[in-house]
């Protein structure tokens, strides 16, 4: 069984396990790791939401053994940013701490897990694969990311405000004021520790910005047929053809709150900072589900509706009627399906110039609003 298998047939979740060990053995493995991260990686094609994140969670604990590179660091944070499975965010917190270069900036990542995760945590087993654990002889997400503030040490200096409140918190375990009481300790002391002035995110953080190629400059994409909220039917061109956009991507049924409903929500924000400008009919915004066949107009314009996105002519929530597949690779989409339904995705906005040519992409990460309305305006005026 090799790293190919993975992609060219059907492996059994011990096969891939299997595969993932021997890539951590290797030392010039780490980037087949990394790639297996890609939620568009053909091994999890129509699996289930929980397989995903076994497999996912093996490869992320693969790479605590082998040593976090730069280019599989955002991974790992996008799991602390956005994660809210146990095991998941448990084995991203372990990741992080093969890192060669603790620094501040990571700091706020492993608070905002802590802060998410530990009014559902559980016990978790990072012995072997898919291993069941109990309180007794497991660890936990709140336990491993407590550890990780505490290898980050002087670092973490900026979260001590959060920690501290938490620590005051009547009702905590025992096992939890242990930890906090470890982790506040190596924030608080250190022999010469002064946090880093180097280091960070990796460059550019989630952003992207992509030259133009032939494969952007194809025309493929430009008959795609879409359908807005009020059923109105479009082709790609009509709406991204000749004002440069801002098109998140979503679906209705996703059950993660930090992921499709707060960017849609964030979509609202970018649409009330656009008009403010006077931009809002200059540059366009749109919303783009991953499941067209269950988002249906009347569900696309209840879900933006309750979130206050403005839809009119220049802004619209849409699903691809025809040409889903040339949007996905055009696109070069973070999602996998089991059927039709999504089983895995990424955070991903992009910014189009008039041609509808990607010209700025924000992936993984939150993004913030003001610096999308940037960009795009920048975008605006290289018209």
């Amino acid at each position: 069984m090799t790293i190919s298998d993975l992609a060219t047939r059907a492996v059994s979740e011990d096969e891939f396990a299997a595969v993932v060990d021997a890539l951590a053995a290797d030392p010039v493995g780490g980037a087949q790791l990394t790639d297996l991260l890609r939620e568009e990686h053909p091994v999890y094609d129509g699996r289930g939401t929980a397989t995903v994140v076994r497999m996912r969670g093996w490869v992320l604990l693969a790479l605590a053994r082998s040593g976090l590179s730069d280019q599989a660091l955002i991974f790992v944070l996008e799991e602390l940013d956005t994660g809210i499975d146990a095991y998941l965010v448990g084995a991203a917190a372990r990741a992080l701490r093969s890192y060669a270069q603790p620094n501040e900036s990571l700091a706020p990542f492993v608070a905002r897990a802590l802060n998410q995760i530990r009014y559902h945590d559980e016990p978790i087993s990072f012995e072997s694969y898919g291993e069941y654990a109990t309180s007794f002889t497991g660890t936990s997400a709140v336990s491993e990311l407590l550890t990780t503030l505490a290898w980050l040490g002087p670092h973490a200096r900026a979260v001590l405000p959060e920690l501290e409140h938490l620590r005051a918190e009547r009702g905590s375990s025992r096992k939890l004021r242990l930890d906090l009481d470890r982790a506040l300790h190596a924030i608080r002391t250190s022999a010469d520790a002064v946090p880093s002035c180097c280091g960070g995110l990796p460059e550019g953080g989630n952003i992207s910005i992509r030259a133009s190629s032939a494969r952007f400059e194809s025309k493929s994409i430009d008959s795609v047929v879409l359908q807005d909220q009020d059923g109105k039917l479009l082709k790609f061109a009509e709406f991204f053809r000749g004002r440069p956009s801002i098109v998140v991507f979503f679906y209705t049924r996703c059950d993660n709150p930090l992921k499709c409903s707060l960017s849609v929500t964030k979509l609202a924000r970018v649409q009330t900072l656009l008009d403010a400008q006077g931009l809002a009919g200059r540059i366009r915004t749109a919303a783009i589900t991953y499941d067209p066949k269950f988002d249906r107009p009347e569900r696309l314009r209840v879900y933006g509706k309750d979130r206050a996105v403005r839809m009119d002519e220049n802004h619209r929530m849409l699903r691809a009627i025809e040409g889903n597949d040339a949007l996905r690779e055009y696109f070069e989409l973070g999602v996998n399906f089991i059927e039709s339904l999504v089983n895995r995705h990424r955070i991903e906005l992009y910014v189009l110039d008039a041609a509808g040519r990607i010209a700025v992409s924000f992936e993984r990460l939150h993004w913030d609003e003001e610096q999308v309305v940037t960009r795009a305006v920048e975008t605006l005026n290289e018209e």
